[in-house]
């Protein structure tokens, strides 16, 4: 079953994955989660996804406005999917071909840490 989770048991650093675009970001800690949230809240779609350094999928669920003058930090629900190594490539190489790496087909990784940590890195070059 999903549950909503705490920010402590979010494994920093983590990325967010856009639902039908090819963009990610990648978050160092909980930090740049509050500043981008605060900067993109109305842009993040029912479907998007926060991808944290352990593999673990949470679906980002916002608020029903009660006073629209309040802004409200979404809800992180851990899914009960958790993402592989398998998945999460071509997630990075879509993302590396987005950023205009030109050999995105030869980015490899064995981990879903070192699948982050590129997008750290193609973020860093482009």
């Amino acid at each position: 079953m999903d549950k909503q989770v705490t920010m402590q048991q979010i494994n920093w650093p983590a990325i967010l994955q856009f639902d039908q675009d090819d963009e990610l970001i990648y978050l160092v800690n909980y930090q740049d989660w509050l500043s981008f949230i605060c900067a993109n809240q109305f842009t993040l779609q029912a479907e998007d996804k926060l991808i944290d350094n352990a593999g673990h999928v949470y679906s980002i669920q916002k608020h029903p406005p009660q006073d629209p003058s309040v802004a409200e930090l979404p809800l992180l629900v851990k899914l009960n999917q958790d993402m592989s190594v398998l998945q999460l490539l071509p997630l990075v190489r879509q993302y590396g071909q987005f950023q205009g790496h030109c050999c995105s087909a030869k980015i490899v990784f064995t981990t879903i840490e070192q699948g982050i940590a590129t997008v750290a890195e193609l973020e860093q070059l482009y």
